[in-house]
């Protein structure tokens, strides 16, 4: 290295010189220059006691050199009014600088009130990005110096409100943990980024007048978007990007064709990117557009937030009846062609009866219906817990052959005509759904075809409990709560379970190394479960599906291995049951982990974000002010506690591993609870957005590899069964093993009350 080299980099690293930064803000000339230039324009105009005329196109966007000047000048009130060491611009000391902020700005421009959110909006970016090239510039690299108290001379210069008071206070905030922490966050967010454009500041706003001075109308987002990702020969900024405009291109080919229309935020944008928007901004569009402006200027049709959210239940209703129709072999469009509508009075019919018209000369001859009908149990196939579940009482006609029809649809293979008279379950679906009747409650009183294999005489009911596949046992007499069933899988990330076999030989209790109160359990259930029977647990509430628990559950949870859903249902039940009998019922809502964990893999991650969002709204829609939310959930093989407070916006995150929230959480949340608040209408106050609003809380941190079930379950004993849980479980630091322990037998106590024998 040469000696000019070497004289160089020291002088780069010397305190007080700023590094390379992309901003030339601190380049004592240029700054300088420009400031003055705005300054002086702004001030003759004030003084002649004028404003700048200031034009807003229809998206709210401020447009031509007047709009550059406000951004500029808004930046220039952001580092003159607001301190470089405030942390967080929603602070409430800073509301009497905000109006002034303000205050300047309608002064010197013509700016109607409409768009006051959107200017302190860009004041606060402007807040945040000033300390940040100040810290870049003059304070990373030398943080830990003690030279770095002081001002360097271009700060003092180009900035004379900045006090030495302000810089010390600056510099005293950026040695922090917390900001440490932020800072480390930021870094690893930023690493995640794909789609950098290649523009500068007010990129989409530019891009967006170029295309309307050129074209006369606006650019949609998606084409803003892509523009602005493209570099100067033509090519996209990095492969990712490129994979995401091939998606664009091909999904605006399928508008023009007419088979792919855009509602809402379900756009061409959206749909390329693969996941949903959040409220409070649009991608692909500046700062200063709203949702609502965007939509009205580009004329894209909005649905009302509750038909939208009926839309995505009729749509998961579909994939259900889809899924039915494959596992029985039912083919949907042949039974359509075959089907006789003329036969059928739509108006006279009632629910799923098989009324007729009165016959006509060209109509077939309906097919007699056997007159030989038997009680019957009915049951549906349980695909999340295994096994079937009674869900309805009846009569079955077993002569039916598959050439018989109900509602002028043959029966198919394998399935006969029944009638519902006592439904168990009235919201569970229909196994062969009709154009009259999805739901059980939909059919009482009427015919509809059911599954031949899960209907069970009356006369084979002496053990109804094992399933309509057992045959009777009379040895089993009196287990009404065991099932001799298929088990319930585990939650995990794997797409398949292995189901246990008749030829696997289940693990054996070493009972010597089992506390004595979970021995009676790990008794019973090598003696009585290990042929697959189960036990059947009732659920938090009445009108949703038995938990069954298998051997494995037992032998997982005795032996301290990882633990089930299953488990985890199980534990919710008793701590429902403990609140119930102290009058705490009232204070808490659970949410199972089947309904919100990611466990279904090959899906479209989009479909599966929002209907898992959707079964969180159903749940806290009707709830009242002041009720807690708790969510256990599975992100693949390691259990978290959410905790949520749907009305205050807010979110604990219990994470046994400490780790902050994962992405996929992170999305449906945010997706759950702004659509909440859309349903909901006025009742909130807050409309920030809440993904900012997830908090990692502070709880006790596991220390083995496969703690982390039992601690949820200890987080949701403390936090239920508390007046002040919450505070108290943020204060503890650790769980030792007689609180595990305990956590354990009060789950095995609970499971045997469920044993009959």
């Amino acid at each position: 290295m040469s000696k000019d080299q070497q004289e160089e980099v020291s002088t780069q690293t010397q305190v007080g010189k700023p590094r390379r930064t992309n901003s030339s803000r601190f380049n004592a000339d240029e700054e300088g220059k420009q400031r003055a230039t705005l300054l002086k324009r702004v001030h003759v105009v004030r003084t002649r006691g004028e404003q700048i005329q200031v034009l807003f196109d229809a998206k709210g966007q401020p447009i031509g050199k007047e709009g550059d000047e406000l951004q500029s000048w808004i930046g220039v009130l952001a580092r003159e009014h607001i301190p470089i060491w405030i942390a967080d611009f929603r602070s409430a000391d800073l509301e009497p600088r905000k109006e002034q902020v303000w205050l300047e700005v309608v002064t010197s421009f013509t700016v109607d009130e409409s768009h006051k959110k959107q200017v302190l909006k860009s004041c606060g970016e402007s807040a945040k990005c000033f300390p940040y090239d100040l810290y870049q510039a003059f304070v990373r690299d030398h943080i830990d110096d003690e030279s770095v108290w002081q001002r360097p001379a271009k700060v003092v210069k180009n900035y004379p409100t900045i006090s030495q008071d302000d810089w010390e206070r600056f510099i005293t905030y950026r040695r922090t943990g917390d900001f440490k922490r932020l800072s480390d966050q930021g870094i690893e967010r930023r690493k995640k980024s794909k789609y950098g454009s290649t523009t500068g500041r007010d990129g989409y706003r530019k891009r967006d007048q170029e295309i309307f001075e050129k074209t006369g109308s606006y650019a949609d987002r998606h084409v803003i978007w892509r523009d602005t990702r493209i570099k100067p020969d033509g090519e996209y900024k990095n492969p990712s990007i490129k994979i995401i405009g091939d998606q664009i291109d091909e999904l605006t080919q399928q508008d023009t064709q007419g088979s792919f229309e855009s509602v809402g935020t379900e756009d061409i944008l959206t749909k390329s990117l693969g996941n949903p928007e959040h409220s409070g901004r649009l991608r692909g569009q500046s700062k200063f557009v709203k949702q609502a402006q965007y939509y009205n200027a580009m004329h894209v049709p909005r649905e009302n937030p509750e038909v939208s959210f009926m839309k995505r239940q009729l749509a998961a209703l579909e994939r259900t009846v889809q899924e039915l129709c494959a596992k029985h072999g039912i083919n949907r469009e042949t039974m359509a062609e075959e089907a006789a509508p003329e036969t059928v009075d739509q108006h006279n019919s009632f629910k799923a009866s098989c009324t007729l018209n009165e016959k006509d000369a060209d109509a077939p001859d309906p097919q007699p219906m056997p007159n030989e009908s038997k009680e019957c149990q009915l049951f549906l196939t349980d695909f999340i817990n295994g096994g079937e579940v009674l869900v309805a009482l009846g009569r079955a006609y077993m002569d039916c052959v598959p050439t018989d029809t109900v509602h002028g649809i043959p029966l198919g293979a394998g399935n006969v005509r029944v009638t519902i008279s006592v439904p168990k379950f009235k919201h569970a679906l229909l196994p062969i759904p009709t154009n009259e009747a999805t739901y059980i409650e939909e059919a009482v009183g009427g015919f509809v075809a059911w599954p031949k294999k899960l209907v069970v005489i009356q006369s084979s009911l002496s053990q109804a409990s094992r399933g309509p596949s057992q045959a009777p046992d009379p040895e089993a007499k009196g287990k009404k709560r065991i099932k001799k069933r298929a088990g319930r899988k585990k939650l995990q990330s794997q797409p398949e379970v292995q189901q246990q076999t008749a030829e696997e030989v289940p693990p054996t209790f070493d009972f010597d190394a089992i506390p004595i109160e979970l021995r009676p359990l790990a008794y019973y259930a090598q003696s009585s479960l290990s042929d697959g029977s189960q036990i059947s647990c009732p659920p938090q509430q009445s009108d949703e599906m038995p938990i069954y628990i298998r051997y494995e559950d037992v032998y997982d949870f005795i032996t301290f291995k990882e633990i089930s859903a299953s488990s985890i249902m199980v534990y919710i039940s008793y701590l429902s049951d403990c609140c119930a009998r102290a009058g705490l019922d009232q204070r808490f809502v659970f949410i199972s982990p089947f309904l919100v964990s990611p466990v279904q893999q090959n899906v479209d991650r989009v479909a599966y974000i929002r209907e898992r969002a959707d079964n969180i709204i159903r749940i806290i829609t009707n709830i009242p002010r002041g009720r807690l939310v708790l969510m256990p959930y599975n992100s693949g093989q390691h259990w978290i506690l959410a905790v949520i407070n749907p009305w205050d916006d807010s979110v604990l995150y219990f994470n046994p591993l400490g780790n902050d929230p994962g992405e996929d959480f992170q999305q449906l949340i945010t997706l759950a609870l702004n659509d909440w608040k859309l349903l909901v209408g006025r009742g909130i106050t807050k409309r920030r957005n809440c993904k900012t609003l997830i908090q990692t809380a502070r709880c006790p941190i596991q220390q083995g590899n496969v703690q982390c079930g039992y601690f949820v379950l200890g987080f949701m004993r403390e936090i239920t069964l508390n007046v002040d849980g919450l505070a108290l479980l943020q204060n503890k630091t650790s769980y030792n093993e007689a609180d595990l322990n305990l956590v354990r037998q009060e789950w095995t106590t609970y499971v045997m009350s469920f044993i009959q024998y």
